[in-house]
């Protein structure tokens, strides 16, 4: 199989058999997870190991039905992926004919767009990223694909393997992010978030309060008798357009939290501030408010220069770093993200010119 079909596969995801995605010599190099404890390399790099929680307990699915992690998810596409890679050296940007091809092009029909959008993913979500990469004689890197998170992990000696197999220093590249992940650090965020929102659509499918039948004397009224009254009152509870109700001199109904009104309103956006927090973006960027004040060009402007000045190098700088090692792109290059189309009143934020 040659390597573009392997590098479709990785990044369809596909479900191939061991070996197929990449030719895997035994012969590796160790790499030290940024979150293991330095002075003992035996934990493993995953997440799980290092803070004794199992990451995979909250998936990325059951994350992203959380509002407020789907809105941050997009600001992080939108505002960094479409935003293309390129090369530069001491003297500033390269000319166009001597970028690296693969940082605009691939021959894997998968997009440098898409592969950057799965690359953010993993490092919302995740610790770490893997991308599949192919060279030419002189070692000089052809083209990149994603791989996806499922399909690598890092073995008892340290060493990455895909689909079962140790892979080659040379043939993939691991892009450590800025944290261990949301569903590391966030996963009981994640499921507080989910909790809410479930008691917040079971409000709103039954938005009566809580009610209880009581008698007013002692007749003996067993539970099959009162099944009929509980039974005629929620099936009236549950239609809101016709929610009239008979009951008996007998017998009395009390509400209960009757002047609650919010829908967990407060908690909702108290969570907003907790997620803001852990993708280090202003909580005003993703807040749901259309009040005249948050629409004012001025302070639109505020949260725009607030984003690009901390968020954005938050998420940029791991990847850029990693692919400007040696191992990516000859000494004295680097790899930066072209943002001017983000600030074109500015000078292009790609990094003062300097010898890596």
């Amino acid at each position: 199989m040659g390597f573009r079909s392997q590098m479709k596969l990785a990044a369809a995801g596909a479900t191939v058999a061991r070996g197929e995605l990449l030719p895997f010599p035994r012969k590796t190099t160790a790499i030290s997870s940024p979150w293991a404890d330095s002075s003992n390399l035996v934990p493993m790099l995953v997440a799980k190991d290092v803070f004794g929680v199992d990451s995979a307990a909250v998936s990325r699915l059951e994350a992203l039905k959380v509002p407020v992690i789907a809105k941050g998810r997009a600001l992080l596409h939108s505002l960094i992926a479409s935003n293309p890679l390129v090369a530069l050296n001491a003297e500033g940007k390269l000319p166009d004919e001597k970028q690296p091809t693969w940082l605009y092009r691939s021959d894997t029909g998968v997009s440098p767009y898409q592969r950057t959008c799965a690359i953010l993913d993993d490092h919302l979500f995740e610790w770490a990223s893997l991308l599949a990469v192919s060279r030419g004689a002189k070692g000089d890197i052809l083209d990149a694909v994603h791989v996806p998170f499922e399909r690598w992990s890092v073995n008892e000696h340290n060493a990455i393997m895909v689909d079962g197999e140790l892979a080659r220093d040379d043939q993939v590249l691991l892009i450590p992010g800025p944290g261990p992940g949301l569903l590391t650090i966030a996963d009981e965020a994640i499921r507080a978030a989910r909790a809410t929102e479930q008691a917040w659509v079971s409000r709103v499918r039954n938005p009566f309060p809580a009610m209880v039948l009581q008698e007013t004397a002692d007749y003996g009224m067993n539970q099959d008798e009162a099944k009929p009254y509980v039974e005629a009152v929620a099936k009236a509870r549950r239609n809101p357009d016709s929610a009239v109700m008979f009951i008996p001199y007998t017998m009395s109904l009390t509400a209960h939290n009757a002047d609650k009104t919010d829908l967990f309103e407060n908690g909702r956006n108290a969570q907003r501030l907790d997620f803001a927090n852990y993708m280090n973006m202003p909580a005003s960027v993703l807040e749901g408010s259309l009040s005249t004040a948050s629409l004012t060009y001025s302070t639109q402007d505020g949260k725009y220069n607030e984003v690009f000045a901390f968020t954005i190098p938050y998420w940029t700088q791991p990847l850029e770093q990693a692919l400007s090692m040696d191992n990516v792109v000859p000494r004295g290059q680097r790899i930066r993200f072209d943002l001017t189309n983000l600030r074109p009143d500015q000078a292009s934020p790609t990094g003062a010119a300097e010898q890596d």
